[in-house]
């Protein structure tokens, strides 16, 4: 049943913050009551950085929507015993993640395993939050080729971290990495491109 469009904008006014931004806390105990409009609004919120993961992960359009479209039909059904979250972004990650690797396993012949070297690959949006504007182009391709040289857990962790901007703690959450192993990795990584690279320290961001 559509809903009327007056009631539809009331409804989304009232979700809203003061700033004219949602916030996925209101969000989230809205659409556990069963408000159509918060998970609505929850979806068109995330979708994006969402589908951007897992194309890193799979590069399957087919799948990574397939995922996505999973997600929020099991949110919807199953959102009366779902238990209250402290960061919904991380969570809608970790449980998208959990669903797209099973699917990948259950796909291997159709999709790019976690295993193999093309996972985690980074656009230029990714590597422009790793080094300025100013830097050549030439250290940028010498970037994103040390990226690929990286682990699958080292890509993983450099991307939540600076593309989704994604806390430690989410991070940590994600992955289901403790949260040190996490802080270590992702300090270790960077360090680990800054030699590779050769570029001054103020050029990568310190964690």
């Amino acid at each position: 049943m559509l809903m009327n469009p007056d009631l539809a904008n009331q409804k989304s006014r009232s979700l809203s913050t003061t700033k004219g931004s949602f916030n996925d806390e209101l969000l989230w105990s809205n659409f556990k009551t069963g408000n159509e409009l918060a998970l609505s609004m929850l979806y068109k919120k995330h979708v994006h950085p969402l589908y951007s993961y897992g194309m890193h992960t799979c590069h399957n359009h087919d799948m990574v929507m397939d995922c996505l479209q999973d997600l929020f039909f099991k949110l919807w059904n199953k959102r009366e015993a779902i238990a209250s979250v402290h960061s919904v972004k991380s969570y809608l990650f970790k449980s998208f993640r959990r669903l797209l690797i099973h699917q990948i396993t259950e796909n291997r012949k159709h999709s790019v395993s976690l295993d193999e070297q093309k996972v985690f690959e980074f656009t230029p949006s990714i590597e422009s939050v790793l080094i300025e504007d100013e830097i050549l182009a030439e250290q940028t391709i010498r970037l994103k080729n040390c990226v690929q040289s990286l682990t699958k857990g080292q890509r993983e962790v450099i991307y939540l971290k600076f593309y989704n901007e994604l806390s430690y703690q989410e991070i940590a959450e994600i992955t289901e990495l403790q949260i040190d192993s996490v802080y270590n990795l992702v300090s270790k990584t960077i360090e680990l491109l800054r030699k590779k690279l050769q570029v001054a320290k103020p050029y990568i961001p310190l964690p």
